[in-house]
């Protein structure tokens, strides 16, 4: 039967591809609820499928409570959408912020994607988005530690609009050092920022929802992606690439992941990128239902999870993000404040810190490198 003949609660029996990119979009087995049949329809119609009847999703099944790991925790933020807030005129950095156009340049990436997602549309916005991705990348290609730093800073309010912008930043970052040159960069840096577009697809209440997720609401949860896909497969300057870098920005290459479950080279290299850029921005901002985690904490979790992972990126990401620029001021988990005086070229996230002793008798220096013990809690 052709697609827009389907209904709600029938089960696929074969898998469906898209016929534009050849992309596979949905496995065989899986239940069509209503809101992903409505995207289906829209975008392929005429598309020829097989499927039956099930009563696959039972009432218990529907009441079941997720228990969600903490290495999903991003999909389960409850984070608000509303897309009411102005970036206009907001303060988004202390005062004496050391690079004032980075800082601008990550603001304005803020309002260009708050004006999509409050629109509810990608094309009239598309120019600029593409300006301010020109703008973002040309500054990481010179002072990369720059655009971390911002990103690493996260003053805006740990939103829909920062996370997907972090995830730009941290996966632009990481193409970058791992040898992807400047114009692939840019639409890597694209499905960055796109990734999660397919948010506004999902109904607001569960993502303001105070306690956990039933199963059907983590499985519609689990559909952004393929939303995500949707809104930009028909848009003509988005390529191939991006496409599979949105779509499968949650699969894990222990096919723990989802919408497919896929496994090692069947991910797309760009998914990759993004997966651990995402879960690493996740991981180290403020939920409502729990505080940021810190930094090392951060890298910490990843290096945990390392088998869901590409190693060799994993490892480029870890050696290369050094947030903690030579003279930055951060805080410790002992509670002291301290200075960045050195970086190790293998450990750059465990700097040599300057602090003032105790006794109040000077400073003294101390190597996180040895003191395994003691690490940064976060940027002053």
């Amino acid at each position: 039967m052709r697609i827009k003949e389907l209904e709600p609660g029938m089960v696929l029996m074969d898998d469906i591809y898209c016929p534009q990119t050849g992309i596979l979009l949905l496995k065989a087995g899986t239940v069509l609820r209503r809101a992903l049949l409505r995207a289906l329809q829209k975008n392929n119609p005429d598309l020829y499928c097989y499927a039956c009847r099930s009563s696959a999703i039972s009432r218990n099944e529907e009441i079941l409570a997720v228990k969600a790991d903490p290495a999903a925790a991003e999909n389960l933020s409850l984070e608000e959408v509303s897309g009411k807030e102005n970036w206009e005129n907001r303060p988004l950095f202390p005062p004496g912020f050391v690079d004032r156009e980075a800082g601008e340049i990550y603001a304005q990436a803020c309002r260009v994607f708050n004006k999509i997602y409050s629109g509810r549309k990608i094309k009239p916005y598309l120019r600029e988005l593409y300006n301010v991705i020109e703008s973002l990348v040309g500054k990481l290609l010179i002072h990369p530690e720059m655009m971390i730093y911002v990103a690493l800073l996260k003053k805006i309010d740990n939103s829909t609009f920062s996370h997907a912008v972090n995830v730009c930043v941290f996966s632009a970052f990481l193409g970058k050092v791992a040898g992807i040159k400047e114009p692939l960069l840019k639409e890597l840096a694209l499905a960055g920022i796109m990734h999660d577009i397919g948010k506004m697809d999902i109904p607001v209440e569960i993502w303001r929802k105070k306690g956990r997720l039933t199963l059907l609401e983590f499985n519609k949860v689990k559909e952004h992606s393929l939303y995500s896909y949707f809104r930009l497969a028909n848009i003509d300057q988005v390529d191939m690439q991006t496409l599979m870098g949105v779509l499968q920005h949650h699969e894990r290459l222990d096919g723990s992941g989802y919408p497919h479950g896929l496994k090692n080279d069947e991910l797309h290299l760009w998914s990759k990128i993004l997966g651990i850029a995402d879960v690493f921005d996740a991981y180290t901002s403020e939920r409502s239902y729990r505080k940021a985690y810190s930094y090392h904490q951060g890298l910490e979790h990843l290096r945990q999870n390392s088998a869901r992972f590409d190693s060799k990126l994993l490892n480029i990401f870890i050696r290369s993000l050094s947030f903690f620029p030579i003279g930055s001021r951060v805080l410790l988990n002992t509670g002291e404040n301290g200075i960045v005086m050195g970086i190790h070229k293998h450990y750059p996230y465990r700097p040599i810190i300057r602090v003032a002793k105790k006794d109040g008798s000077g400073e003294k220096l101390i190597d996180l490198a040895e003191s395994r013990s003691v690490f940064i809690e976060k940027l002053l």
